[in-house]
């Protein structure tokens, strides 16, 4: 299966959104998604995915982890994450330490929070997606996240966590992680 539509919400799921964050409808969008798959596979492209890589900077073609979760807040809302206007995880990231959004470590996330990947040795971020479940939340002592989660993720698979060509449902457990909370007043509407 390509580039699929996506399921839609029941009357029910949809009346239980109402006046629930940003954040928990964009949740609820992504997991509209699951089975979405790059066409061709390995181009990071697909009519989903080229509308929401379109949205985040105008171009086609790249790892979209961020674009999706911008584009899911987009379809919700229609809000936008001001700045930056590149899909990347580690700008998005700096954005939402600069407007106070980043949670500190030992607060434990919430669905629809943002979780932050970094899989390799440096510091930027490689991957990004939406908590679903929190099933520990635990820290070290150095402030590493060492709980156990449930998330949807864009352009991932169990082959390759940040470049992996769907929207999946993943189970992580002891990863670096950083997370994020959105507030609708720290989005902007669309121009």
């Amino acid at each position: 299966m390509a580039d699929v539509t996506p399921r839609k919400l029941s009357k029910k799921q949809r009346l239980a959104l109402v006046g629930k964050p940003v954040r928990v409808k964009a949740l609820a969008q992504a997991k509209l998604y699951v089975g979405v798959k790059e066409h061709p596979a390995g181009s990071n492209r697909g009519p989903h995915i080229d509308r929401w890589e379109r949205w985040a900077n105008g171009i086609t073609g790249y790892p979209w982890c961020s674009a999706f979760v911008c584009g899911m807040v987009r379809e919700v809302s229609g809000l936008i994450v001001p700045e930056p206007k590149r899909a990347s995880v580690g700008f998005l990231e700096q954005w939402a330490e600069k407007v106070g959004s980043e949670l500190k470590p030992g607060v434990k996330p919430r669905p629809g929070d943002l979780v932050c990947y970094r899989f390799d040795a440096d510091n930027w971020p490689d991957h990004i997606g939406f908590v679903d479940k929190v099933f520990a939340a635990e820290w070290d002592s150095a402030g590493n996240f060492i709980g156990s989660l449930r998330t949807v993720e864009g352009n991932t698979s169990a082959g390759d966590d940040a470049n992996g060509g769907q929207v999946q449902i993943r189970f992580r457990s002891d990863v670096r992680c950083r997370f994020i909370r959105l507030d609708a007043k720290k989005l902007q509407p669309l121009p």
